[in-house]
């Protein structure tokens, strides 16, 4: 009988069992390698400051700039000194990069400013710097007019204020009359700067206001007119106009309500009224400047009694 008994390796098994043994311990290292090469840059940049900064003074500052060409930039810092040269302080901030204008309002004084462009906590380098001067702004005392005509045409009884219109140019309680509003039964003036043709017209100049020859700002005018009715029956208007060409053209309409007998004080315009129009000084010259009253009233027999017509400027040297 054959004995079964644990197979013998043979010396190949045995050679193969050694060599696939790992002793305790022991570390395998293994290293890929790879010839392509990652490369890159990076490219700088340095945030453009705004052009063309240009400052204007008067009552406060105006600035205005052309943008910086960098589309990345979100806005601008307003920087500002006392003395030329600065140092400058922020003042303020403008969004977005497209702005290209703000105003400041340091105070009485010359003032000189440089911007910055920004993004995030970057800023550009100062603009050339620009310098405006703030002054308070005064106003020229009333002065009445020196000469009167009525409008003689298209308008109402075409002769004005016919009874001794040079007495609306003295504060004396002397009075120039016009006898009646006109033809037309209505309080309305006119529509914008045309004057309805039914009702009496006058107009008033050679208003000596006393100007300087530089003039930075007119900020407002003002009309007086210190006038009364007859009576106070009906609807009734006296409306206000100027023309700065000697009458060619005309501002819009100021009108007031009329409903006092005896002499008032009115006034049209204000001190920050410019009537829809920029001045310049030449305007108010006592040829090209003048004022035109209308008459208007529900009742054509309304008499207008009229004492004292006189303006004054408010203006910033």
């Amino acid at each position: 009988m054959r004995r079964v008994g644990r197979p013998v390796l043979g010396l190949v098994g045995l050679l193969l069992a050694a060599s696939l043994w790992i002793a305790p311990g022991s570390i395998t290292l293994a290293r890929f390698t790879d010839a392509a090469i990652s490369t890159g840059g990076l490219g700088a940049d340095t945030l453009a400051p705004p052009t063309g900064l240009a400052a204007t003074g008067g009552p406060g500052v105006s600035l205005t700039w052309t943008p910086t060409v960098d589309t990345y930039a979100t806005g601008y810092d307003v920087r500002r000194a006392t003395v030329s040269g600065g140092p400058y302080v922020s003042v303020g901030t403008v969004t977005p990069r497209s702005a290209s204008s703000t105003t400041d309002a340091p105070g009485n004084g010359t003032f000189y400013y440089v911007l910055r462009s920004t993004y995030q906590s970057w800023s550009s380098a100062d603009t050339s710097q620009v310098s405006a001067t703030v002054a308070g702004s005064t106003s020229t005392a009333f002065a009445a007019c020196t000469t009167t005509a009525a409008d003689t045409t298209g308008a109402g009884d075409n002769d004005g204020y016919q009874s001794y219109p040079a007495r609306a140019c003295v504060n004396d309680s002397s009075l120039a009359a016009d006898a009646n509003s006109g033809t037309g039964g209505t309080e309305s003036c006119g529509t914008g700067a045309t004057p309805d043709a039914r009702k009496d017209r006058h107009r008033f100049w050679g208003f000596g206001l006393g100007l300087p020859g530089a003039v930075s700002v007119v900020s407002g005018i003002r009309v007086r007119a210190d006038l009364g009715l007859i009576d106070i029956t009906g609807t009734t208007n006296v409306c206000a106009q100027l023309s700065w060409n000697g009458g060619t053209s005309w501002t819009t309409f100021q009108s007031i309500a009329i409903t006092a007998v005896g002499e008032t004080t009115y006034t049209f315009g204000s001190m920050a009224d410019t009537w829809g129009r920029s001045w310049t000084v030449g305007e108010f010259s006592t040829t090209n400047f003048r004022v035109r009253l209308v008459d208007a009233s529900t009742s054509t027999t309304k008499r207008f009694d009229l004492d004292y017509v006189a303006v004054s400027v408010t203006y910033t040297p």
